[in-house]
């Protein structure tokens, strides 16, 4: 259970976005898989592995291009419902599904061109297919005679009879010309009075009688022709019929194959992230979160995007740890990578680490700041912590995440610190897992949990950098500091704010009588 402020913080919202599936097989089969919680490890190990192996073998570029066919795959369920049910079928819906054994097939030869095994490759359908092919020229779809006994001869029937009619209406136009001197084209023709008065001949009648002109038709009727034209709209009828029950047989095996495109589109999207940004098979460790060398990939997404580095992390938070260190540290970035990961095995994502051990949960919670649900409760940044952590601390087990960002930063320091230890220990007692962040002192010591800080800037890294120019400021803060998170035995919690302040343009004086003040 993640709400939307936690779905944020930690970049799940982010996460659901990437793995979204190209097409409406993959929306439909996601809809029917619940996240994984404790109890499923073999379901979500399975598919994370699966994950991993594929992104292995299949081509970097192949993967986007197997995507793109899925992507294409034109929706036949519907008309093979009505197929199973007995409705007839339409020469469009023959033609659609046409389309979709086509794009089957597309599907199949990009799956091959990716490297994919054979064993997993995307089914075609050729049972389908030779059942169509008939009428699979150019693309389209002509109900051919093969499909019909009666169809050859019905056609030949009508053909003839057609020929007929046009042989008799040639006659009376040849008659009009004559008498009239007015070529008659097509089924009504105009005769200007001023051109002729006088009688038609049989086989044309006045259909219209104006002061200037004469709207004439050439009148043939055939009852053959219309007899041919009946037993043609039976046959085809017939045909069609036949045609909708041989698709019909072919249903379970085309709705098989539409499961299939569900699950490969799932599967293509965590294969497709896995390959952008790395991905490990985890050990599924009911106690505990470590980590070595994982990437928060919306984080270093955005730094790229900013021509800017991104430092992997590691971290092994055996219960509750608290965790200081440098502002622009890192150390929200060190919570939400933690959410992050946990959340990736929860969707069957492998987690972009280079190794792990991670738990299912039944709750990751976010404690920090305010969201928009808190700003329409008209709460303060304290009290939607309070009401958060009160909520969050009724539910706390070893089966639940908190990561909690600097809390009670926003009141008097000393109620603030109180109240932060008074709320570890209580996690420390209720068993759960927690990584808080805060830059108040001794709290770890005085909750008696874990203390590991942001390593912080390193010594004489930052160099001179004009005020005015905040984009090299933060180039040079990326480049100084050290964003490993280390042991903090002695408890010690370096802010490095005053540094900081200097580099990102705060008046001088003011900073250096702050050093004044803090050194004394």
């Amino acid at each position: 259970m993640v709400d939307s402020t936690t779905a944020e913080r930690i970049g799940l919202t982010w996460l659901r976005a990437e793995l979204e599936p190209v097409g409406a097989f993959g929306r439909r089969h996601d809809e029917t898989i619940a996240p994984y919680a404790p109890g499923d490890e073999a379901k979500a190990l399975a598919e994370i592995a699966d994950a991993v192996a594929l992104a292995r073998t299949l081509h970097f570029d192949g993967v986007a291009r197997i995507r793109a066919a899925l992507r294409a795959v034109p929706e036949p369920g519907p008309i093979l419902a009505r197929a199973r049910a007995g409705d007839p079928l339409t020469d469009v819906d023959f033609y659609e599904l046409g389309r979709f054994v086509d794009a089957l097939a597309a599907l199949a030869r990009a799956w091959d061109a990716a490297r994919g095994a054979a064993q997993r490759r995307p089914p075609t359908l050729d049972a389908m297919r030779a059942i169509l092919a008939p009428a699979r020229e150019n693309g389209g779809f002509y109900l051919a005679d093969a499909f019909g006994a009666g169809l050859p001869a019905a056609r030949t029937a009508l053909a003839s009879a057609e020929a007929e009619v046009d042989a008799r209406r040639e006659a009376i136009a040849a008659r009009v010309r004559e008498v009239t001197g007015v070529d008659p084209i097509g089924d009504e023709f105009v005769v200007l009075r001023d051109v002729y008065t006088g009688p038609l001949p049989d086989g044309a009648r006045v259909v219209r009688d104006a002061p200037a002109y004469r709207t004439v038709a050439i009148d043939v009727t055939s009852s053959a022709r219309d007899a041919a034209l009946a037993r043609l709209t039976r046959a085809e009828e017939e045909a069609r019929r036949a045609l909708a029950d041989r698709i019909a047989a072919e249903a379970g095996a085309g709705n098989d194959a539409v499961r299939a495109l569900g699950a490969l589109d799932r599967a293509l999207a965590r294969v497709a992230f896995a390959q952008r940004w790395g991905g490990c098979v985890p050990t599924l460790a009911p106690n505990g979160i470590a980590f070595d060398q994982a990437v928060f990939a919306p984080l270093a997404g955005a730094l790229g995007e900013r021509g800017r580095r991104y430092t992997p992390i590691s971290l092994d938070l055996p219960g509750v740890a608290v965790l200081t260190g440098a502002n622009m540290g890192g150390k929200s970035a060190a919570l939400a990578t933690a959410g992050f990961l946990c959340a990736c095995v929860a969707l069957g994502v492998p987690p972009p680490a280079r190794e792990a051990a991670l738990p299912l949960l039944d709750a990751i919670v976010w404690i920090g700041g305010e969201g928009p649900q808190d700003r329409a409760r008209l709460l303060s940044s304290y009290a939607a912590e309070i009401v958060r952590a009160r909520e969050a601390l009724e539910h706390a087990s070893s089966r639940t995440l908190m990561l909690i960002d600097e809390f009670a930063r926003t009141t008097g320091p000393r109620e603030g610190r109180a109240l932060l230890i008074a709320f570890v220990e209580a996690l420390r007692a209720r068993g759960a897992l927690a990584l808080v962040s805060t830059h108040f002192d001794g709290i770890a010591e005085a909750a008696q949990v874990a203390h590991v800080r942001i390593a912080g800037l390193r010594e004489g890294a930052l160099g001179a950098v004009s005020p005015d120019d905040l984009d090299a400021a933060l180039d040079a803060i990326n480049l100084a500091m050290d964003y490993r998170v280390v042991d903090a035995r002695d408890g010690a919690a370096t802010s490095d704010a005053l540094a900081l302040a200097r580099l990102l343009g705060f008046d001088a004086t003011v900073v250096a009588r702050a050093r004044e003040l803090y050194e004394g």
